[in-house]
């Protein structure tokens, strides 16, 4: 195949004419400015993030695990049982348990325990730094555990006419979703009092 000079040479002087263009497009640029602004963001940043690596993340109100009530001192207990009872008052009873709470839910042990890690996990979840998959989590796998937990616990429980053989009945005066029928502070300071003292663990 015959090679066509003055082909040839307009093709190459197009070439030249576009490299040229680039590089001048390159001369413009300050380039330096450039990546010394490139590096100023990654220092700021870099900065930024051992600030965070140096500050302690917020602590939960509570014992902020999920505790072992087995092994517990009569300091601890009362902590727990407070950290416990607020949270079931102001969260979990009014917002997610109202219509499958009974006011005996505390005399329930089985109950007491699944009420314990599920509020230290609502408290993990609901940490400032804390990811909002956390939450999304508590609600849709660990709260309808704990809430299928508590109907089979409560399922005897309640107005005794609705029921065959309850187990705790509440007066047919009384609301049988009530937070407490009137003993819960007795059996506390019941639960309290019969575990060891601190200086014996």
């Amino acid at each position: 195949m015959a090679i066509d000079p003055e082909k040839l040479l307009t093709t190459v002087a197009t070439d030249l004419a576009t490299l040229r263009a680039r590089v001048q497009v390159l001369e413009e640029q300050d380039l330096g400015a450039a990546v010394k602004g490139i590096k100023t963001a990654l220092a700021d940043i870099r900065e930024a993030v051992e600030r965070m690596q140096g500050q302690d993340l917020p602590a939960s109100s509570g014992p902020g695990t999920a505790p072992d009530w087995t092994t517990v001192d009569r300091e601890e207990a009362r902590e727990l049982w407070d950290w416990l009872l607020k949270w079931c008052g102001k969260v979990l009873h009014p917002t997610y348990a109202l219509n499958v709470w009974r006011p005996c839910w505390y005399r329930h042990q089985r109950l007491r325990v699944e009420l314990t890690w599920l509020c230290a996990y609502w408290h993990w979840a609901y940490q400032p730094t804390a990811p909002p998959t956390r939450a999304a989590e508590w609600h849709q796998r660990w709260w309808p555990h704990v809430e299928q937990v508590m109907r089979r616990e409560l399922a005897r429980c309640g107005h005794a006419s609705d029921i065959i053989e309850p187990k705790h009945t509440v007066p047919a005066d009384q609301d049988q979703n009530d937070f407490e029928d009137g003993e819960l502070m007795e059996l506390v300071e019941q639960d309290i009092a019969r575990r060891p003292a601190p200086e014996e663990k």
